[in-house]
């Protein structure tokens, strides 16, 4: 017969291993439940400029992205130097003594060059679209507002 050490021993590993299957289990079912909501969420355009023009004609989609393709690469360039501007100035954060002003100035020339650069996009796209007739004009600004700069359509808001 086994003692009662034994016993209790026994029944705590007992407990150990079932409180481990019980979790392994409900984590299956969370991560399960998770990976499905993943898979039916409406995916959200990778290149919601890109994708504005969707509702034009073949040429104007063309013409639409030539435009955003030409303005790539000062825009790129811009918001690469406004990333470095802002890294250098979150690393200066560390310093002693700490210069909070020169901090905050170089923040705010970071986002001085982003706006630069996506005005210069912004006002380039306004430059294309008055020369659409008014249907594509509207088909456009639909498009820009669904998934451009600055906004989310109606489909794409997340419920809280």
């Amino acid at each position: 017969m086994p003692s009662q050490r034994t016993l209790t021993v026994a029944l705590v590993a007992s407990v150990a291993l079932n409180l481990f299957v019980i979790g392994a289990v409900v984590g299956g079912v969370v991560v399960g439940h998770r990976v499905r909501e993943a898979a039916q969420a409406p995916e959200r355009p990778r290149q919601p400029l890109w994708r504005a023009a969707d509702a034009l004609p073949p040429e104007r989609q063309r013409a639409y992205r030539q435009l955003l393709r030409a303005e790539a690469g000062g825009v790129g360039g811009q918001m690469s130097e406004a990333r470095q501007a802002r890294r250098e100035a979150w690393a200066d954060l560390g310093a002693q003594p700490l210069d909070g002003p020169a901090i905050s100035r170089r923040l705010a020339e970071a986002r001085a060059l982003e706006m630069t650069a996506r005005g210069g996009v912004e006002d380039r796209i306004v430059a294309f679209a008055a020369t659409l007739p008014p249907a594509e004009r509207a088909e456009l600004a639909k498009g820009l507002a669904r998934s451009g700069p600055g906004g989310r359509g109606p489909r794409e808001r997340r419920q809280p």
